[in-house]
């Protein structure tokens, strides 16, 4: 269950203040696993202009799909 006792600015804050100490090596960060993700959907467009998902967003990346 999220925290709700965080303002959402104060928790963008602190996500950044966390991810540039990992960044940084800084012991301090905790066990924290960074995870780079695609932001958005990505498709193919297939016959007849519609468009087919391939990789969904915030799969984590490097990531290999093939479809037939």
């Amino acid at each position: 269950e999220p925290s709700k006792s965080l303002n959402p600015d104060e928790c963008v804050a602190l996500g950044a203040c966390i991810q540039g100490g990992k960044l940084a090596g800084d012991k301090g960060a905790g066990e924290v696993l960074l995870l780079d993700v695609t932001p958005l959907t990505l498709s193919i467009e297939t016959m007849g202009g519609i468009a087919t998902h391939l990789i969904e967003r915030n799969t984590t990346i490097p990531t290999k799909k093939s479809q037939i």
